[in-house]
């Protein structure tokens, strides 16, 4: 057996020099058009452009020149750094933006004689002191107001001061890494809750946290190591392909993004998770393949057609930009000097089947649950924090998103009673989980927001135990509602990011209203990775008690690799509620718009439709497919081109059927000389499933009878009029059925001929009055040939290299008997709907003198009749319940 080349993966120095050339391609990009020399402007979009902007900026170039950048946009990068740290104003610089400024100078030495700083004088010396000094914030901290992370922040800040010598004093680092390992050290599994009244906040920063603490390790001990392999743990489970670390709450979208590159460079520096450094480098290059589709002329997008939480709203657009930018050079830097070389992981090895809960802490409830196998990947959290990117609700971003930092439940009741608004959520009273199912239960419903009087209300009596399963692609979700009191409404609501992107059913005892409500453009329906586009909205009639289900499948998504083709257009349309259908980005006419994470199976039709005859393409399209863990779905309509180079396509077919996961045969005549042909997987598996009859297509152009057809064809009427139609093959006898017609004494019959190769000449005959050679033709055009026959000739060679002809589908569209040669594929399609006239002119004029007009009728009868069995619906049902099989099975 033939196996395909293994495609070139990528490495840590690799995806650190993607990285780095990212960041400088960004900040070129900025300099030529919006940002020249890379000043920055008083205002950006309206917005004041405030000292965070800058201190980012520099924290970004810092690391580039660590990585050995020397300039951006033309301009020496030293001289960038050194320009806006004469600008940094040290008054409105703080916490984050304190330790960046203090690193940024640190990395060239300490403060006095820093040669950053030899061109200022006192006063801007002065300006960076104060900028590099944060301590007037730990009062805030002491007050609680701020989160408990901030005790990270604080004392990097004053480690930072510490590397530049500055006057600190010692005992208040010290008393700052005394609560920070106090902070850490509170919870025994080492997931952080940063909330002061410690409601269950476990969100991006649960992991952020330690990668945060890194440049504090060696205060920090065991701890810190301890901690961080929770973080990596914990994201190696929730973490997808999209790239994002954490998928739900606060900082997600890009940023989520940016922490898994992060991790990934962390793993290689510290050199943690020995056994899955090349799992996290395949992170790495997979969240880096997402975030260039983040920035837009140099300018982060991620508030334009989605959305960020409210204190990350547009006026922080520049500083998320070179906050990202920044991430991404500490990557850079960290890959681009790592001591050893390691290959990223194949995608089955990195994203891993998994059925797990994730519990946050040892007394709580509080977790997440991770489910990923072929074909459904998602997370469900089960924490505190009564906003909508919190709640237990399923998240996949691509596929399952929610409104982000909104009033908004999804996926969980949305009750209102009184004046207010409550929700099913927070953390569970109790959860118990097993293979595929997880049951959980809560105590009171949280309110969702303030009431008018501008106070969170008390939760709302009553109990929900949700029974939350899987079956195959789809999500159950069995509902039990109990209420103290009878509530106003009680709404569940499940959000889709495209309509009809998901199949949603809702069941239930109670009288109920089902509504998809289009919510396209709205903002407060806005992810943080995209638009929402409807939301199905189930509105209950309440009661004191109230049991539901859910079942939510999402559509399969396929690469048709003939796409637009009429094939592809009858097989797909039956499947619109099924299947969600994408052109090929593979291969030199692919469309790079379809990104790979985004789909599930890849179907094959013609290969040389997608790489030609350049079997080195061809393997690197195998060994990505492959490499991305899509399983190939073949349908194998030839067993060669029609162009007979067996020399060169029978390698590159082999090599499709050794890839091939599932292969979908049109005839058991097909499947047995396919097979006979070519060595496939064992693992393959194999169904025949019949070409469908194209009637629908042509029935579009409306019934077109047969004097119409002749009138628009400029054709005499004719008693019984034989059609050759569709594309010569080697196979294909049309001269030799010409020259039976020729020797046939009838004339009630003529023939219409639009089929001969070309240089090929039809004998004359008047009955003849059509003998053209073929071109292609509009449909409308193909319908009206159609429409003017009675009966087409296929006189193909039972012995060759052809599995099938799309004019049989024809035929049997148009309810039309068919002169037929011994060809197995003919035989077994059209049973006695074929008239078997053979192949040499004598068997053919013998056969025409011998038809009558019950002949024809019967056979007529018999296409008709198989017309009702090859109807796609069916069919196309059968293909999709197939391309699942090969999904589920991987």
């Amino acid at each position: 057996m033939n196996a395909p080349l293994e495609s070139a993966l990528e490495s840590t120095a690799i995806l650190g020099a993607r990285l780095r050339d990212f960041c400088v391609a960004q900040l070129d990009t900025l300099s030529r058009r919006q940002l020249p020399n890379l000043e920055l402007p008083r205002t950006y979009g309206g917005h004041l452009v405030a000292a965070d902007v800058r201190a980012d900026l520099l924290y970004t170039l810092g690391h580039l020149a660590a990585c050995g950048v020397d300039s951006i946009g033309g301009s020496s990068i030293e001289n960038h750094i050194i320009s806006h740290l004469g600008q940094v104003d040290g008054a409105s610089t703080h916490t984050f933006f304190s330790y960046r400024v203090a690193e940024t100078i640190a990395r060239a030495g300490a403060f006095e004689g820093n040669p950053l700083l030899e061109s200022f004088g006192a006063k801007q010396r002065d300006q960076l002191r104060l900028a590099c000094d944060s301590n007037d914030w730990i009062a805030l901290l002491d007050e609680q107001k701020l989160p408990r992370n901030y005790a990270a922040v604080l004392a990097r800040c004053e480690r930072a001061r510490i590397a530049l010598g500055l006057d600190v004093d010692e005992d208040r680092f010290a008393s700052l890494v005394q609560r920070l390992q106090a902070f850490l050290a509170s919870n025994p599994l080492r997931f952080l809750d940063d909330s002061h009244d410690q409601n269950g906040r476990y969100d991006i920063y649960t992991a952020d946290v330690w990668l945060f603490c890194e440049p504090l390790a060696e205060h920090l001990g065991d701890l810190w190591r301890e901690g961080m392999l929770s973080a990596l743990r914990l994201v190696d489970r929730v973490g997808g392909p999209d790239g994002s670390a954490i998928p739900w709450g606060r900082s997600t979208g890009v940023l989520a993004i940016a922490l898994t590159i992060e991790l990934a460079a962390l793993v290689i520096s510290r050199d943690l998770e020995l056994e899955r450094q090349a799992a996290w480098i395949r992170r790495g290059c997979d969240a880096m393949d997402a975030m260039e589709s983040w920035f837009g002329d140099g300018v982060i997008n991620a508030h334009q057609y989605r959305d960020q939480d409210a204190y990350r709203g547009p006026a922080r657009r520049l500083q998320l930009t070179f906050d990202v930018l920044g991430k991404l050079a500490v990557a850079a830097k960290e890959l681009l000097t790592a001591e050893t070389e390691t290959v990223a992981a194949k995608h089955r090895d990195t994203y891993r089947i998994i059925d797990a809960f994730v519990p946050f802490e040892t007394d709580r409830a509080a977790g997440v649950w991770a489910h990923r196998q072929p074909g459904l990947a998602f997370v469900v959290p089960f924490v505190g924090a009564a906003r909508s990117h919190y709640f237990p609700s399923v998240h996949a971003p691509g596929r399952f998103e929610v409104p982000v930092d909104a009033d908004l439940p999804t996926w969980t009741p949305l009750v209102h009673s009184g004046f207010a608004r409550f929700a099913g959520g927070g953390v569970p009273s109790a959860s118990v989980h097993e293979a595929g199912e997880l049951t959980v239960e809560w105590n009171g419903f949280p309110a969702t927001a303030f009431d008018y009087t501008g106070k969170i209300p008390e939760p709302l009596a009553g109990s929900r135990t949700a029974a939350y399963s899987v079956d195959g692609r789809t999500i159950q979700i069995e509902e039990h509602l109990e209420f103290v009191d009878v509530p106003a409404a009680v709404t569940v609501i499940i959000p889709d990011i495209a309509a009809d992107h998901l199949a949603v059913e809702f069941a239930k005892d109670l009288p109920s209203t089902q509504t998809p409500v289009d919510v396209l453009g709205l903002k407060e329906w806005r992810s943080s990775w995209s638009e929402i586009a409807v939301a199905h909205q189930l509105d209950l009639a309440p009661a004191r008690s109230m049991r539901y289900s859910i079942r939510v499948t999402p559509k399969l998504r396929v690469i048709s690799t003939a796409y637009g083709h009429h094939y592809h257009r009858s097989l797909y349309d039956p499947l619109a509620s099924s299947v969600v259908s994408f052109p090929n980005p593979l291969g030199p006419l692919g469309d790079a718009s379809v990104a790979l994470r985004d789909i599930d199976v890849f179907h094959l039709h013609w290969p040389e439709w997608i790489a030609f005859d350049d079997l080195a393409e061809h393997d690197r399209i195998i060994a990505t497919l492959r490499d991305h863990a899509i399983p190939i779905v073949w349908t194998a309509h030839n067993l060669t081109p029609h162009e007979k180079r067996p020399e060169v396509y029978d390698v590159i077919y082999q090599r499709w059927a050794s890839a091939a996961r599932a292969v979908i045969h049109h005839s058991d005549f097909g499947y047995t000389k396919m097979l006979s042909r070519y060595e496939f997987d064992p693992a393959c598996i194999h169904e025949v499933i019949p070409h469908g009859h194209f009637g629908e297509l042509w029935a579009k152009f409306g019934p077109i009878d047969k004097a119409s057809a002749e009138l628009a064809l400029g054709l005499s009427p004719s008693a019984l009029r034989i059609g050759l139609l569709g594309a010569p093959r080697a196979e294909k006898r049309v001269l030799d059925f010409l020259k039976g017609v020729v020797r046939s004494p009838r004339t009630d019959l003529s023939v219409a001929c639009w089929s001969l190769a070309y240089g090929e000449f039809a004998p004359v005959d008047p009955r003849i009055e059509i003998a053209e050679q073929y071109q292609g033709v509009s449909e409308r055009q193909y319908a009206l040939r159609l429409a003017s026959c009675d009966v087409l000739a296929l006189p193909f060679e039972p012995q060759g290299d052809m599995l099938a002809t799309g004019t049989v589908a024809d035929a049997i569209g148009m309810g039309m008997p068919v002169f037929i040669s011994d060809w197995e594929y003919l035989t077994e399609m059209l049973g006695r709907g074929g008239i078997r006239v053979g192949l040499d002119p004598d068997s053919i004029a013998e056969a025409l003198d011998a038809l009558t007009g019950e002949q024809l009728d019967m056979a007529r009868a018999e296409v008709v009749k198989r017309r009702a069995a090859l109807d796609w619906e069916p069919l196309a049902q059968r293909t999709f319940t197939f391309m699942e099989r090969a999904l589920l099975s991987q």
